[in-house]
């Protein structure tokens, strides 16, 4: 059952990284240290084959890469027909070959626009998107409540007959755009995504997301979710376990934390520990 602990992106965290290191050397130290990253950058667009390469180059075997589906898949950019999102997803799983050949590959998040409401052709385009990315694994995140109005059982039920991952979010509850934490394994893998409890800054928009993320969880907010992680670990084949609280340092504090907290050694960072030694 294991839980593998990580952050989304690894061009963050101020003051993990050793002073002086190289941007491009970034990701083989984040790789030295957590077993599991979430590629974000990929939702502004397709990455060129050269920097595919690169990550896969960078990176050690057994290392995994959770990728974010471009912002075309998942209806970001409005207006576009479900023909352009369907060939978007057929673009997107042709650059991403080479990460599945080399074993990197973790599941697409499709992560859905906050006003991206339960329908029926909602649904039937999920099915159709899901698809698309055959041969890949796929991880789903709603953040519009309406999907879960029935505490999600018609989006749980579409999610396992599709045998695809439900992104269980911890976010601040703050109305229609955020969704409850619904801890339910759909498929053979669990996605734990966290995103911080910050309530006041949640609809904040500006130059960075980061604001919306200034969120730094604490010793028994961490205790709670390594338990609701160990739960998902008893239905899953594995559990992905993510921190987007992407300010300051707090996601690799934080999944240092939690690395430690379901008695997993800690990466040897830098950065202060919630659980210090003994």
């Amino acid at each position: 059952m294991p839980i593998l602990v990580g952050t989304c992106a690894w061009t963050d965290h101020d003051g993990f990284y050793p002073p002086g290191l190289p941007d491009a050397e970034r990701l083989t130290f984040y790789a030295s240290r957590f077993p599991l990253v979430e590629v974000d950058s990929t939702f502004y667009g397709l990455p060129r084959p050269a920097t595919v390469e690169n990550w896969i180059r960078r990176t050690p075997t057994g290392f995994v890469m959770d990728v974010k589906a471009e912002r075309r898949m998942t209806g970001h950019d409005r207006g576009l027909k479900a023909a352009e999102r369907i060939a978007a997803c057929t673009e997107f799983a042709q650059r991403m070959q080479p990460l599945r050949d080399a074993g990197r590959m973790g599941p697409v998040l499709l992560q859905f626009p906050p006003w991206h409401v339960r329908s029926a052709p909602a649904l039937a385009e999920l099915r159709e998107l899901c698809g698309a990315l055959s041969g890949f694994g796929v991880s789903v995140e709603m953040r519009h409540r309406s999907w879960y109005d029935d505490a999600g059982a018609e989006l749980l039920s579409e999610l396992r007959s599709l045998g695809v991952a439900h992104v269980v979010a911890d976010e601040p509850q703050a109305g229609k755009g955020s969704v409850p934490f619904v801890p339910e394994v759909t498929g053979r893998l669990s996605i734990l995504r966290l995103h911080g409890r910050n309530a006041k800054a949640w609809y904040v928009r500006g130059e960075s997301s980061r604001e919306r993320f200034d969120y730094l969880y604490g010793h028994e907010e961490i205790l709670v979710l390594a338990q609701a992680a160990r739960r998902l670990a008893q239905a899953a084949e594995e559990v992905h376990v993510l921190f987007n609280n992407n300010a300051r340092n707090y996601a690799a504090q934080n999944a240092a934390d939690f690395a430690r907290a379901i008695g997993q050694a800690p990466p040897p960072a830098e950065a202060h520990l919630l659980f210090p030694e003994g």
